[in-house]
């Protein structure tokens, strides 16, 4: 199923103070019309409705009074205020009427402002085309009237086309000019938007924790300033993440409380968003009925305004939804308007771009036949005319050859070209397939390397475990009847002291191999507790060596239900390192930390030994770690230097 997106750009509202001063001049008492203003500026991101009706006052005043440039600013807010709620329609309506206008006036600043919006009316509706020229139209007018605002605006609006595209790396370039922009004139009002663009990025590139904390820090400026418009727009994207990250009955709460939101707001556009997205988690949960009426209450607002964008997509909703519910019939008749939708949309551009070609050469046509006729009746007037006509004749056949001339040769440079770009093409792809051919080597002597580790470290584990069997069955046993044979001994002589030592030192000894049994191949750690296991590993160590070693596990209990192969890994991994720094740290003092994460365990182990260089040839036993993470995809990180001790970081996923 389809996600619906929208990418927000919030609009710096400039336009109203560019004309100010020119109003001013030309009209002396107008309190209603500033109070009318006011009142809009005053609603528009909190009461679209309270906003909507002080403009559309504002405007009809504007023009009982004749004052123009108060019409122009009425005219705009109205645009404006439709692009926020949603009603596309309008915004190009009442934009367009704003930019005529200004030509009749002759007036320069403003236009930049109404070419921006105008292009994101067009974007909204899915005519990038036609996004693109007003889009390039705004930067022109803001370089011509110096507006940097507006050229930053533009270039945010930009950031969005590339981002539909998901071409992150140019979207990112668009807002970092606009960034630069902002900075210059001191808009921190404009850096923030920025912001949350970049937000927008991220969210799409996946990376949702980033996201997250930007979405975050807008969120909190935006709560104090009561601006409700943007409040919702970071509400729609932290609900649609969680969507993405599959949080359906979060996200579905989430989602409510935004459209409460949006519904006091009344933007539209907006509300089918979110209803196709509370659509989708209802359908995920299972809950078919109330996803088919999310998706129909989406429709039904998509289609009064005209979403064909939205639209085919939720009629595909549907229609993947009444097939998982074995409604065939349905299924097909919601797939073909998802797919007629948007063929309709280029038919009835391509329609109406040959009309006007059609025009315009019927024009033509005319034209030249008006021409003809006047030509002719010139030379029935006069005979001397003739000559001249022979002279033009004989200069068009000559200028005729030389256009065909001219055309010929580059006909010939064009294939040229395309030869040369043929030749190009191969060359590159041939490049391509020899370095895929190279990749596709290298990841199979990866995989073959990654498997010799692991039959390494499995015959190594095998090894283990037949020593600890060993020992235990044979050393172990021996020990153990030695003991019990002593003790015998022992009830029948005197010698209480010397009995005492020698058994104290037969009992330490089976101790030591017991413990050495258990290192080597320790118990399956469900039965004895992974931490506790670890604990008793690191007293012995501290019992025999003059170290202190202290254990950090969060949360316990939760480490100890890992996987057993985990554990075991994780447990090599300590014991090898504790060994290092009882080998060459010269350390007194160690901490070892164990902290689960959602997807990974985390260890960290600190000292304060000696430390080394990092670039220093590395021993057998950070060869053995390494080897061990690379099998379960893990990673190591090492911060130490001579003298500052050693900090060593590692993370091992959890499958």
């Amino acid at each position: 199923m389809k996600r619906l997106i929208k990418h927000h750009i919030l609009i710096v509202l400039v336009f109203l103070g560019v004309i100010h001063g020119a109003i001013s001049q030309t009209a002396n008492n107008t309190p209603r019309l500033d109070s009318l203003a006011l009142e809009y500026q005053k609603n528009l991101n909190s009461n679209p409705q309270l906003a909507e009706k002080a403009a559309k006052e504002w405007l009809e005043e504007s023009r009982k009074l004749e004052i123009k440039l108060q019409e122009v600013q009425a005219l705009y807010a109205l645009g404006n205020l439709s692009n926020t709620t949603g009603d596309y329609k309008n915004t190009i309506k009442y934009t367009t009427q704003t930019i005529a206008l200004l030509h009749d006036l002759k007036i320069e600043k403003g236009l930049a402002a109404c070419y921006n919006i105008m292009a994101l009316a067009y974007k909204n509706l899915g005519e990038y085309p036609k996004a693109i020229d007003n889009f390039m139209q705004c930067l022109s007018y803001s370089k011509k009237t110096s507006n940097q605002v507006q050229e930053a605006n533009a270039y945010q609006n930009i950031a969005t086309l590339y981002l539909l595209q998901k071409e992150y790396k140019k979207s990112a370039e668009s807002l970092d000019r606009a960034a630069e922009l902002y900075r210059t004139i001191g808009d921190d009002d404009g850096v923030l938007t920025t912001l949350f663009n970049f937000a927008n990025i991220l969210k799409e590139e996946g990376k949702f924790d980033q996201a997250r904390t930007h979405y975050q820090t807008v969120l909190g400026y935006r709560e104090k300033e009561g601006n409700k418009a943007v409040v919702a727009y970071v509400n729609i994207n932290l609900s649609q993440m969680l969507v993405e990250e599959g949080r359906c009955e979060e996200a579905v709460m989430a989602l409510k409380k935004t459209l409460v939101l949006l519904e006091e707001l009344n933007f539209n556009s907006d509300i089918t968003i979110v209803l196709n997205d509370l659509g989708l988690c209802e359908s995920k949960l299972g809950h078919t009925k109330s996803a088919i009426r999310y998706f129909q209450q989406a429709l039904s607002i998509g289609e009064e305004q005209s979403l064909i964008r939205y639209n085919s997509d939720i009629y595909k909703n549907l229609a993947q939804l009444y097939q998982n519910d074995g409604n065939y019939k349905k299924a097909l008749e919601f797939y073909k308007k998802g797919v007629t939708t948007v063929a309709d949309q280029n038919s009835l551009d391509k329609e109406k771009y040959v009309v006007k070609i059609q025009e315009r050469y019927e024009t033509q046509l005319k034209e030249a036949r008006i021409q003809l006729l006047e030509k002719e009746q010139k030379l029935s007037d006069a005979e001397l005319q003739k000559a001249e006509l022979k002279v033009k004749r004989q200069r068009l056949i000559r200028n005729v050859f030389i256009i065909g001339f001219i055309l010929v040769l580059l006909t010939l440079i064009v294939l040229r070209l395309l030869y040369i770009q043929r030749l190009r093409v191969q060359k590159e792809l041939s490049i391509q397939q020899e370095e895929n051919a190279k990749q596709k080597i290298s990841q199979m002597m990866n995989d073959h390397k990654l498997s010799v580790i692991e039959r390494y470290q499995e015959g190594q584990d095998e090894e283990r475990e037949r020593f600890a069997r060993e020992i235990h069955d044979g050393i172990g046993s021996d020990l153990a009847g030695i003991r019990i044979a002593f003790e015998h001994y022992a009830e029948r002589h005197d010698d209480e002291s010397q009995s005492k030592r020698i058994a104290n030192a037969i009992n330490n000894a089976c101790i030591d191999v017991r413990s050495l049994s258990h290192q080597l191949h320790p118990l399956p750690f469900s039965k004895i507790g992974f931490t506790s296991f670890l604990s008793d590993f690191i007293d012995q160590i501290t019992q025999k060596a003059d170290i202190d070693i202290k254990t950090y596990f969060f949360p316990e209990e939760e480490i100890d239900q890992l996987p057993q192969d985990l554990l075991a890994d994780a447990y090599r991994i300590v014991q090898e390192l504790i060994n290092n720094i009882l080998k060459h740290a010269e350390a007194d003092k160690v901490d070892v930390q164990l902290t689960r994460h959602t997807d990974h365990l985390n260890i960290v182990i600190n000292d304060n030994g000696k430390g080394f260089q990092k670039n220093k040839k590395q021993g057998i036993g950070l060869r053995n770690i390494k080897e061990r993470l690379q099998k379960v995809q893990g990673s190591l990180d090492i911060d130490s230097s001579p003298g500052h001790g050693t900090s060593i970081t590692i993370d091992i996923p959890i499958k």
